[in-house]
């Protein structure tokens, strides 16, 4: 009887050391186009559009962020983000930080923010424009979110706007070491001034994400095991 009692006593302490598991603390990262410059001084960021009249804004060194419709060209925004961080680091949120500046025409425009498709050395080859190919990479495919933007406000507000599951899951499952989101207004762009992010050089535009919480062996389980056990032989060869 006395065996079995000790026997069920083991497997109940074992049982209890095994089982019990905590939870590691979410945490909060920022990342920011600043990061791992491809162009060195300049931020991972800036726009792509349909038709450039002026190169002297068709220029690496140019990280404006100027997003819609100016005059007769329309422009499209993109960020890139160095994610190395985050490997075997899940997160469960996404938020993209960025900076108002200056808008024109309506009160409300929509900004869509997409998947990018376009290798990140590419995309920052802002030389290269225009190129119809990224122009339209940066405003289709994979939605990460439409956001309704007020045209008019301080230039200095920091706007936020959070990623849906869809870019959750992207960044997740990026294997390499840039992550790019694109944006681009939506709807109606006929009249000839419809933009936000005007006069946006030298500011960067971060990305703040949250990791998930990630189930772990609780220390306290295996310290019980051990000063259970402990006890359990000292008391055996007290009796014999």
């Amino acid at each position: 009887m006395r065996k079995h009692c000790k026997l069920a006593i083991s497997a109940a302490i074992v049982s209890f050391g095994l089982g019990v598991t905590s939870s590691a603390q979410a945490s909060s990262i920022t990342l920011s186009t600043s990061d791992s410059q491809l162009t060195e001084g300049y931020n991972n960021q800036g726009w792509w559009n349909t038709y450039t009249s002026n190169f002297d804004y068709n220029s690496n060194d140019n990280d404006n962020y100027l997003t819609g419709k100016l005059s007769k060209t329309v422009y499209r925004s993109f960020f890139t983000f160095d994610v190395s961080v985050l490997k075997n680091r899940p997160i469960s949120s996404a938020t993209l930080k960025i900076q108002r500046f200056q808008g024109s025409g309506y009160s409300t425009h929509t900004l869509g923010l997409f998947d990018v498709s376009t290798p990140a050395i590419a995309l920052n080859q802002k030389v290269n424009n225009p190129d119809l190919s990224i122009y339209d990479d940066l405003g289709s495919g994979k939605s990460y979110g439409n956001f309704k933007v007020t045209s008019f406000g301080d230039k200095n507000e920091v706007l936020n706007f959070s990623l849906n599951s869809n870019a959750i899951a992207d960044i997740n499952a990026k294997d390499e070491k840039y992550f790019s989101i694109g944006a681009a207004l939506l709807g109606d762009l006929k009249p000839a001034y419809q933009y936000l992010f005007a006069y946006s050089a030298d500011t960067p535009v971060k990305l703040v994400v949250t990791t998930a919480s990630v189930p772990e062996p609780l220390t306290l389980g295996g310290t019980v095991v051990a000063g259970a056990m402990g006890w359990w032989i000292k008391r055996k060869r007290q009796a014999r």
